[in-house]
C-alpha cells in the first residue's frame, strides 16, 4: 500500500485561492480535480491520499468533504480553523454533518508567513491544540525555519496532540547555505525530542532550484530527518500539484525512492503507509 500523505486540490469556480496570483505561480493557477490527481499519480502506484487544506476559509470544509464523499481513496481531509481563536471548534462542528466529514483527521493554520514567528506559541494555541486531541485530530505545522522554536513550544506543551510537521520545516535548499542547514538541523532535532511529531517528506522540490534540483541535493537534509525522527515517525507526501513548479509527480515519487533506498522492506512499507494511518488515527 502506498499513501500520499500531503496533496491539494482547488476548484477555482467554488473559491479562488489568492495566493496563486502573480506570475511565479501562473503554472499552478487554474483548477486541479481528482481526475488530474489520478493520471498525474499513476505512474507512482499510490492507492489513498490525505487531501490537505489550501486557503483561510471554514467552507472549504464543503469543498474538501465533497471530494472525499464521492472518492474512497481519499482516507483522509485535514481542514483549517482558526487556531488563534477561542471559538474555531464551534464553527467546526457547523460542518461535522456534511457527507463526507467523517474523513477528517486533521487540522492546519499555517505559522508560514506570520510576521510574529512566536505565533504557534501562544496560549490561544495551545489551548486549541490540546483540544484537537480530544477531539482525534492531529495538527498539520506549516512552518518555515523561523517558526521551529515556536513549534518546539508548542508540542512540548500539548503531549497528548499528535503534531506532523509538514515539508521538513521548509529549509532553504535552493542557497544551500551552511550556517542555515546547521541551523535548521538543530531545530529539527529539538522539535523530534517530543514523540508526538511525525514529519513529512514533502514540499522540497519547491524549495531548491526549480529548474536544476537534482536527487543528491536532498540526501542530506533527509539523513538529518531521519536521524532525528527515525523510521516510525516520517512519511510520504507529494505536495501535488505546488510540486508542478519544480517536478512531475512522478519525479517527486522516484525522489522518495532514491532517500529510502536503504531502509529495509519494513521500513519502507512504514514510510509508504503505516506512519501516516497511526499519525493520522486511519
Amino acid at each position: 500500500m502506498r499513501i500520499d500523505s500531503h496533496h491539494h486540490l482547488w476548484d477555482l469556480a467554488i473559491s479562488p485561492r489568492p495566493w496563486l496570483a502573480g506570475e511565479v505561480l501562473a503554472g499552478i493557477s487554474r483548477t486541479f480535480s481528482m481526475d488530474d490527481f489520478y493520471k498525474e499519480r499513476a505512474l507512482a502506484e499510490i492507492d489513498y491520499s490525505i487531501l490537505v487544506q489550501t486557503i483561510s476559509e471554514y467552507d472549504e470544509m464543503k469543498e474538501f468533504f465533497s471530494v472525499a464523499e464521492e472518492h474512497e481513496s481519499v482516507i483522509g481531509v485535514v481542514a483549517w480553523i482558526d487556531m488563534s481563536s477561542a471559538d474555531c471548534f464551534q464553527h467546526l462542528e457547523k460542518y461535522l454533518d456534511l457527507p463526507g466529514a467523517d474523513r477528517l483527521v486533521g487540522i492546519r493554520d499555517g505559522a508560514q508567513g506570520r510576521a510574529d514567528a512566536q505565533w504557534l506559541a501562544g496560549d490561544q494555541i495551545v489551548a486549541n491544540a490540546r483540544k484537537l486531541a480530544e477531539k482525534d485530530l492531529a495538527f498539520d505545522l506549516l512552518v518555515d525555519p523561523s517558526n521551529l522554536a515556536a513549534s518546539t513550544h508548542l508540542v512540548s506543551r500539548c503531549p497528548d496532540t499528535t503534531f506532523v510537521l509538514d515539508h521538513i520545516g521548509k529549509p532553504n535548499i535552493a542557497k544551500g547555505d551552511p550556517g542555515e542547514l546547521a541551523a535548521w538541523s538543530q531545530s529539527i532535532n529539538e522539535l523530534a525530542k517530543s514523540k508526538n511529531v511525525s514529519c513529512k517528506i514533502s514540499g522540497m522540490v519547491t524549495e531548491a532550484d526549480w529548474k536544476s534540483w537534482e536527487e543528491n541535493d536532498f540526501k542530506r537534509y533527509f539523513e538529518v530527518v531521519l536521524n532525528a525522527f527515525g523510521t516510525d515517525r516520517i512519511m510520504y507526501g507529494s505536495d501535488w500539484p505546488v510540486c508542478k513548479l519544480a517536478a512531475t509527480y512522478n519525479q517527486v515519487a522516484k525522489l522518495a525512492e532514491y532517500l529510502i533506498q536503504d531502509l529495509s522492506p519494513s521500513e519502507k512499507e512504514k514510510f509508504w503507509a503505516l506512519n501516516a494511518k497511526k499519525a493520522y488515527g486511519i
